[in-house]
């Protein structure tokens, strides 16, 4: 399995849009390169979601589209302004597509999505079009944030109001690259 995925165990919609990478804001890191990548990601995901039994290049290109809608709102969403509407569209058609509702399960503060789609594929874009909205609708958006190391860009709750990268290790490489251009531009 791919050291890609040791991120993977945030909310869903943050391990879904991060499967691309965007470290300088521009330049774009596909992570989900093939089927055999997001089939990777699947196996490696923590939360339980259906599967397809094979999954084709268009398959990987349709999830794709539907991850950079999500990234758009999640970007607006982090730069506070108005949700685009096209986006918000194709996020909610997967959800209706599928059929797609979370419930309450037995323990509290706990849910799970349940789709009435029989197709594999158009389930697992209901769950993950459904946690788009779940982290979207959420009171704590105000942590949702864009990591400023170099080489990441991810997305990631913060877990105290000044934090600015999403782990220690981006922390540490941003702090190193800080001191290089310092160095390098004779400053102390």
């Amino acid at each position: 399995m791919k050291s890609t995925w040791t991120w993977l165990g945030d909310h869903l919609a943050l391990d879904f849009v991060n499967t691309v990478v965007c470290p300088d804001g521009t330049t774009r890191q596909e992570l989900w390169d093939g089927p055999e990548a997001m089939e990777e990601w699947l196996e490696a995901e923590p939360e339980s979601l259906p599967a397809p039994a094979a999954v084709s290049a268009d398959d990987v290109g349709g999830l794709r589209r539907l991850r950079d809608h999500a990234l758009e709102l999640l970007d607006a969403a982090v730069r506070e302004q108005e949700l685009p509407g096209d986006s918000v569209e194709a996020i909610n058609a997967a959800v209706v597509a599928a059929g797609t509702a979370r419930v309450l399960t037995h323990r509290t503060r706990s849910s799970t999505v349940v789709t009435t789609s029989t197709d594999p594929l158009r389930e697992l874009r209901g769950h993950l079009a459904a946690a788009v909205v779940d982290l979207l609708g959420r009171e704590d958006l105000a942590n949702l944030a864009r990591c400023g190391a170099p080489g990441c860009g991810q997305y990631y709750h913060r877990s105290r109001p000044n934090q600015r990268w999403c782990s220690p290790g981006c922390g540490n490489r941003a702090r190193v690259d800080r001191h290089r251009h310092r160095r390098l531009n004779g400053e102390q």
